[in-house]
Protein backbone atom coordinates (compact mmCIF):
# COMPACT_ATOMS: atom_id res chain seq x y z
CA UNK A 1 0.00 0.00 0.00
CA UNK A 2 1.04 3.61 -0.54
CA UNK A 3 -0.32 6.00 2.07
CA UNK A 4 -2.88 3.38 3.07
CA UNK A 5 -4.14 2.73 -0.47
CA UNK A 6 -3.72 -0.68 -2.12
CA UNK A 7 -1.80 -0.14 -5.36
CA UNK A 8 -2.26 -2.34 -8.45
CA UNK A 9 -0.19 -0.28 -10.85
CA UNK A 10 3.16 1.46 -11.13
CA UNK A 11 3.23 4.66 -9.13
CA UNK A 12 5.86 7.34 -8.65
CA UNK A 13 6.72 7.93 -5.00
CA UNK A 14 7.18 11.35 -3.43
CA UNK A 15 9.10 12.38 -0.32
CA UNK A 16 7.09 11.48 2.75
CA UNK A 17 5.02 8.71 1.14
CA UNK A 18 4.48 5.71 3.40
CA UNK A 19 4.90 2.33 1.70
CA UNK A 20 3.50 -0.69 3.58
CA UNK A 21 4.07 -4.35 2.71
CA UNK A 22 1.77 -6.96 4.27
CA UNK A 23 3.44 -10.36 4.26
CA UNK A 24 0.89 -13.21 4.18
CA UNK A 25 1.07 -15.75 6.97
CA UNK A 26 2.06 -19.30 6.09
CA UNK A 27 1.00 -22.64 7.55
CA UNK A 28 3.30 -25.63 7.68
CA UNK A 29 2.09 -29.06 6.59
CA UNK A 30 4.81 -30.85 8.56
CA UNK A 31 3.89 -33.10 11.48
CA UNK A 32 4.63 -31.09 14.66
CA UNK A 33 6.71 -32.83 17.31
CA UNK A 34 7.77 -31.82 20.78
CA UNK A 35 11.31 -32.51 21.98
CA UNK A 36 14.40 -30.65 23.03
CA UNK A 37 14.93 -27.84 20.49
CA UNK A 38 17.94 -25.59 21.11
CA UNK A 39 17.00 -22.18 19.74
CA UNK A 40 19.96 -19.84 19.36
CA UNK A 41 18.00 -16.86 17.98
CA UNK A 42 14.48 -16.05 16.86
CA UNK A 43 12.66 -12.99 15.52
CA UNK A 44 9.65 -12.38 13.29
CA UNK A 45 11.53 -13.34 10.14
CA UNK A 46 14.03 -16.08 10.97
CA UNK A 47 15.12 -18.79 13.35
CA UNK A 48 18.61 -20.12 14.13
CA UNK A 49 18.73 -23.53 15.82
CA UNK A 50 21.45 -25.95 16.89
CA UNK A 51 21.02 -29.34 15.22
CA UNK A 52 22.38 -32.45 16.91
CA UNK A 53 23.80 -35.41 15.03
CA UNK A 54 22.46 -37.74 13.71
CA UNK A 55 19.23 -35.81 13.09
CA UNK A 56 17.91 -34.95 9.63
CA UNK A 57 17.36 -31.26 8.85
CA UNK A 58 14.01 -31.84 7.16
CA UNK A 59 11.73 -34.78 6.26
CA UNK A 60 12.45 -37.10 3.35
CA UNK A 61 10.36 -39.67 1.54
CA UNK A 62 11.63 -42.31 3.97
CA UNK A 63 11.46 -40.15 7.14
CA UNK A 64 8.40 -37.94 7.65
CA UNK A 65 9.07 -37.37 11.35
CA UNK A 66 11.94 -37.07 13.80
CA UNK A 67 13.63 -34.21 11.95
CA UNK A 68 14.69 -30.73 12.99
CA UNK A 69 11.89 -29.25 10.87
CA UNK A 70 9.31 -31.34 12.75
CA UNK A 71 10.57 -29.91 16.05
CA UNK A 72 10.31 -26.40 14.64
CA UNK A 73 6.72 -27.12 13.56
CA UNK A 74 6.02 -28.18 17.14
CA UNK A 75 7.63 -25.00 18.44
CA UNK A 76 5.45 -22.84 16.19
CA UNK A 77 2.34 -24.73 17.27
CA UNK A 78 3.17 -24.31 20.97
CA UNK A 79 3.74 -20.55 20.43
CA UNK A 80 0.64 -20.18 18.18
CA UNK A 81 2.86 -18.91 15.36
CA UNK A 82 1.67 -19.27 11.76
CA UNK A 83 5.00 -19.53 9.98
CA UNK A 84 6.55 -21.43 7.13
CA UNK A 85 9.60 -23.63 7.61
CA UNK A 86 12.20 -22.72 4.99
CA UNK A 87 15.74 -24.02 5.60
CA UNK A 88 18.23 -21.47 4.30
CA UNK A 89 21.19 -23.66 5.25
CA UNK A 90 21.21 -27.45 5.54
CA UNK A 91 23.43 -29.95 7.27
CA UNK A 92 24.04 -33.65 6.66
CA UNK A 93 22.37 -35.99 9.12
CA UNK A 94 25.71 -36.71 10.80
CA UNK A 95 26.89 -33.09 10.92
CA UNK A 96 25.92 -31.02 13.95
CA UNK A 97 25.60 -27.28 14.46
CA UNK A 98 23.81 -24.14 13.37
CA UNK A 99 20.98 -24.17 10.84
CA UNK A 100 19.19 -21.04 9.61
CA UNK A 101 15.46 -21.13 8.83
CA UNK A 102 13.26 -18.42 7.30
CA UNK A 103 9.67 -18.04 8.45
CA UNK A 104 8.28 -16.96 5.07
CA UNK A 105 9.08 -17.60 1.42
CA UNK A 106 9.95 -13.91 0.93
CA UNK A 107 12.43 -13.94 3.84
CA UNK A 108 13.84 -17.17 2.45
CA UNK A 109 14.47 -15.56 -0.92
CA UNK A 110 16.06 -12.45 0.63
CA UNK A 111 18.36 -14.52 2.85
CA UNK A 112 19.47 -16.74 -0.02
CA UNK A 113 20.40 -13.61 -1.98
CA UNK A 114 22.59 -12.27 0.84
CA UNK A 115 26.10 -13.38 1.73
CA UNK A 116 26.18 -15.91 4.55
CA UNK A 117 29.54 -16.85 6.06
CA UNK A 118 29.51 -20.45 7.30
CA UNK A 119 32.34 -21.59 9.55
CA UNK A 120 32.84 -25.22 10.58
CA UNK A 121 35.12 -27.09 12.95
CA UNK A 122 36.24 -30.59 12.08
CA UNK A 123 38.58 -33.30 13.32
CA UNK A 124 40.51 -34.94 10.51
CA UNK A 125 42.92 -37.82 10.21
CA UNK A 126 46.52 -36.77 9.70
CA UNK A 127 47.71 -33.20 9.20
CA UNK A 128 46.75 -31.14 6.13
CA UNK A 129 49.70 -29.66 4.26
CA UNK A 130 50.13 -26.71 4.16
CA UNK A 131 48.60 -25.84 7.53
CA UNK A 132 46.26 -23.30 5.93
CA UNK A 133 45.05 -22.50 2.48
CA UNK A 134 42.18 -22.53 0.00
CA UNK A 135 40.99 -25.77 -1.57
CA UNK A 136 39.75 -25.05 -5.09
CA UNK A 137 38.54 -28.37 -6.45
CA UNK A 138 35.27 -28.83 -8.39
CA UNK A 139 32.81 -31.45 -7.13
CA UNK A 140 30.41 -33.72 -9.00
CA UNK A 141 28.26 -36.74 -8.25
CA UNK A 142 30.28 -39.96 -8.32
CA UNK A 143 29.20 -42.15 -11.24
CA UNK A 144 26.96 -45.00 -10.12
CA UNK A 145 26.06 -43.40 -6.77
CA UNK A 146 23.13 -41.20 -5.76
CA UNK A 147 24.86 -40.11 -2.55
CA UNK A 148 28.62 -39.99 -2.97
CA UNK A 149 30.45 -37.04 -4.50
CA UNK A 150 33.98 -36.68 -5.82
CA UNK A 151 36.47 -34.09 -7.05
CA UNK A 152 36.11 -33.92 -10.83
CA UNK A 153 38.10 -31.26 -12.68
CA UNK A 154 36.41 -31.89 -16.03
CA UNK A 155 32.73 -32.12 -15.05
CA UNK A 156 32.45 -30.86 -11.47
CA UNK A 157 30.87 -27.65 -10.23
CA UNK A 158 33.16 -24.99 -8.77
CA UNK A 159 33.82 -25.55 -5.05
CA UNK A 160 36.05 -23.51 -2.75
CA UNK A 161 36.88 -24.07 0.92
CA UNK A 162 39.25 -22.09 3.13
CA UNK A 163 40.87 -24.08 5.93
CA UNK A 164 43.25 -23.54 8.84
CA UNK A 165 44.74 -26.15 11.15
CA UNK A 166 44.11 -25.01 14.73
CA UNK A 167 45.92 -27.85 16.47
CA UNK A 168 47.60 -31.06 15.38
CA UNK A 169 49.60 -33.98 16.70
CA UNK A 170 50.40 -35.29 13.20
CA UNK A 171 47.97 -38.22 13.57
CA UNK A 172 44.89 -36.02 14.02
CA UNK A 173 44.13 -32.33 13.49
CA UNK A 174 41.47 -29.86 14.56
CA UNK A 175 40.67 -27.72 11.52
CA UNK A 176 38.54 -24.64 10.89
CA UNK A 177 36.74 -24.47 7.54
CA UNK A 178 34.96 -21.56 5.83
CA UNK A 179 32.72 -22.38 2.87
CA UNK A 180 32.72 -20.11 -0.16
CA UNK A 181 30.39 -22.38 -2.13
CA UNK A 182 27.72 -24.81 -0.98
CA UNK A 183 28.22 -28.12 -2.76
CA UNK A 184 26.83 -31.32 -1.29
CA UNK A 185 29.37 -32.92 1.10
CA UNK A 186 31.84 -30.16 0.18
CA UNK A 187 34.01 -30.21 3.31
CA UNK A 188 33.93 -34.00 3.48
CA UNK A 189 35.01 -34.34 -0.16
CA UNK A 190 37.69 -31.66 0.12
CA UNK A 191 39.14 -33.25 3.26
CA UNK A 192 39.39 -36.59 1.49
CA UNK A 193 40.97 -34.79 -1.48
CA UNK A 194 43.69 -33.48 0.86
CA UNK A 195 44.27 -37.04 2.08
CA UNK A 196 42.87 -36.14 5.53
CA UNK A 197 39.28 -37.43 5.76
CA UNK A 198 37.06 -36.42 8.66
CA UNK A 199 37.25 -38.74 11.63
CA UNK A 200 34.26 -41.08 11.48
CA UNK A 201 33.49 -40.38 7.81
CA UNK A 202 33.11 -43.90 6.48
CA UNK A 203 31.95 -42.71 3.06
CA UNK A 204 35.02 -40.66 2.17
CA UNK A 205 37.49 -42.19 4.63
CA UNK A 206 37.62 -45.66 6.09
CA UNK A 207 34.87 -47.85 4.67
CA UNK A 208 31.98 -49.00 6.81
CA UNK A 209 28.43 -48.04 7.82
CA UNK A 210 27.78 -44.30 8.00
CA UNK A 211 28.05 -42.95 11.53
CA UNK A 212 28.74 -39.58 13.13
CA UNK A 213 31.59 -37.80 11.39
CA UNK A 214 33.43 -35.10 13.32
CA UNK A 215 32.10 -31.96 11.66
CA UNK A 216 30.26 -29.12 13.39
CA UNK A 217 28.71 -25.94 11.94
CA UNK A 218 30.29 -23.58 14.42
CA UNK A 219 29.38 -20.08 13.26
CA UNK A 220 26.95 -18.19 11.00
CA UNK A 221 27.40 -14.55 9.98
CA UNK A 222 24.90 -12.73 7.77
CA UNK A 223 22.97 -9.49 7.33
CA UNK A 224 19.34 -9.32 8.45
CA UNK A 225 17.49 -8.36 5.24
CA UNK A 226 15.04 -5.86 6.75
CA UNK A 227 17.19 -4.14 9.38
CA UNK A 228 20.51 -4.43 7.49
CA UNK A 229 22.16 -5.34 10.79
CA UNK A 230 24.98 -7.88 10.96
CA UNK A 231 24.03 -11.01 12.89
CA UNK A 232 26.59 -13.48 14.20
CA UNK A 233 25.90 -16.73 16.05
CA UNK A 234 28.12 -19.48 17.40
CA UNK A 235 27.57 -22.97 18.74
CA UNK A 236 30.19 -24.59 20.98
CA UNK A 237 31.59 -27.98 20.08
CA UNK A 238 29.19 -30.75 21.14
CA UNK A 239 30.19 -33.18 23.87
CA UNK A 240 30.95 -36.06 21.51
CA UNK A 241 33.49 -34.02 19.54
CA UNK A 242 35.05 -32.67 22.75
CA UNK A 243 35.39 -36.27 23.93
CA UNK A 244 37.01 -37.23 20.64
CA UNK A 245 39.54 -34.39 20.96
CA UNK A 246 40.44 -35.64 24.44
CA UNK A 247 40.69 -39.19 23.14
CA UNK A 248 43.21 -38.21 20.45
CA UNK A 249 45.02 -35.81 22.82
CA UNK A 250 44.23 -32.51 21.08
CA UNK A 251 43.68 -29.21 22.89
CA UNK A 252 40.31 -27.57 22.22
CA UNK A 253 40.46 -24.44 24.39
CA UNK A 254 40.70 -21.01 22.74
CA UNK A 255 40.31 -22.52 19.31
CA UNK A 256 38.87 -19.54 17.43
Amino acid sequence: MVNGEVIHRNVALSNGDKVTFIIPTEDSTLIPEKDNLRIIYEDDTLLVVDKPAPMLTHPTVQSATGTLANLIAGHYLAKSQRCGIHPVSRLDRNTSGLVLFAKNSLYHYLLTQSHITKTYLGIVEGQPTPLSGIITAPISRKPGSIIEREVNFSQGQAAETTYKVLNSNQKFSLVRFVLHTGRTHQIRVHCAYLGCPLVGDNLYGRTGPQTRHCLHAFQLNFVQPFTNSLLSFTSPLPKDMVAMLKQVDLCYNNIV
